[in-house]
């Protein structure tokens, strides 16, 4: 089994925390956005305990997508948690952290939790999630000429204890449905059922590999989402230690200094320009850069980005930096 798109911290994730950094801590907005956060820390926790899974599949026939992101034939992206590729058939696989019970209606395709802090909750219904995102990577095979192998759907919680009920007469959906510790056993059982082969071994890597180049990231306005102005951001860098935007940017030792507690620091405007990235803009001039670092003069901000391996646009004066996330030290594109 080969993995050849890995599965990533999600940049939402990221952006969530870097906006509860830079807003003041009575903002209307953060309770909101920290309820986001632990919704989303909690999905990725439970799509990462399926990497221990994964890892049994020896099978060196069959490729792993993690993350995918494609665009549609119909203009509209749509992403897959994970994508298992076969000689025999494609499975798209839905992970969900959830616990208790979870009841599948096969009258209202409406899906219910039970638990210690839920009581009878709805939820979305992820078979239907997955039917959508079936529709649209068939149509994709079919504009990139691929032949159309069987497409399964499968959701699978990743909570070992969680309980998944439905009737007698839902055999369908239930077969669908199951749990982290029976994930291997689906996929043997996906095995026998499809044996006929749809593509060769070379085939196989070139879909593979070309669904990996077709990944489209996706970048959001987290500050439009939810409305916030751009001058409720707070500015400056902080100090790693007290935790507040405090640091100042020394004119001839080349770090940074806390008045406060009186710690320096030759790297902390690194995560500042990630939050930057992360919540304002993806490119940025050297004035920018120093109004939001509050670093002593424009020089100085310019002599930060310079350090950084980001592409470069525009004349002198109107020159702007590519920023980048993550953000790593290394030697400039002049």
């Amino acid at each position: 089994m080969a993995i050849v798109k890995e599965r990533t911290g999600p940049l939402r994730i990221a952006q969530l925390e870097a906006l509860l950094r830079r807003l003041p801590s009575d903002h209307e907005k953060v309770p909101i956005i920290q309820r986001e956060l632990v919704t989303r820390r909690i999905g990725y926790q439970g799509e990462k305990s399926l990497n221990y899974y994964f890892s049994f599949l020896s099978d060196e026939n069959m490729y792993l997508l993690h993350d995918l992101r494609l665009l549609g034939t119909n203009g509209f992206h749509f992403q897959i948690d994970t994508l298992l590729i076969t000689q025999s058939y494609i499975a798209i696989i839905e992970i969900k952290n959830y616990s208790g019970t979870i009841y599948f209606d096969p009258d209202t395709h409406q899906v219910f939790r039970t638990s210690a802090t839920h009581d009878d909750e709805i939820l979305t219904n992820p078979l239907s999630q997955i039917q959508i995102q079936k529709v649209q990577l068939k149509e994709w095979l079919t504009k990139q000429n691929w032949p159309l192998l069987p497409i399964v759907k499968m959701v699978v919680f990743s909570d070992p204890s969680t309980k998944i009920v439905s009737t007698p007469t839902n055999l369908k959906i239930i077969n669908q449905v199951t749990t982290a510790p029976a994930l291997l056993s689906k996929i043997e059982a996906l095995q026998s059922k499809f044996s006929t082969s749809h593509l060769t071994k070379s085939s196989l890597q070139k879909l593979a590999y070309q669904l990996a180049r077709s990944h489209i990231v996706h970048n959001p306005n987290i500050l439009r989402d939810y409305n916030i102005n751009e001058r409720s951001i707070i500015c400056g860098v902080y100090c790693p230690s007290c935790k507040k935007p405090t640091l100042l940017r020394g004119i001839l030792i080349g770090k940074w200094f806390c008045p406060i507690c009186q710690i320096s620091s030759k790297h902390a405007h690194i995560s500042a320009l990630e939050d930057y990235y992360l919540l304002l803009n993806k490119s940025a001039s050297s004035n920018e850069i120093h109004h939001f670092l509050r670093t002593s003069t424009r020089q100085q901000a310019y002599d930060l980005l310079k350090h950084f391996p980001l592409n470069r646009f525009g004349a002198y004066r109107s020159r702007r930096y590519e920023l980048k996330y993550p953000l790593s030290l290394g030697g400039s594109n002049g």
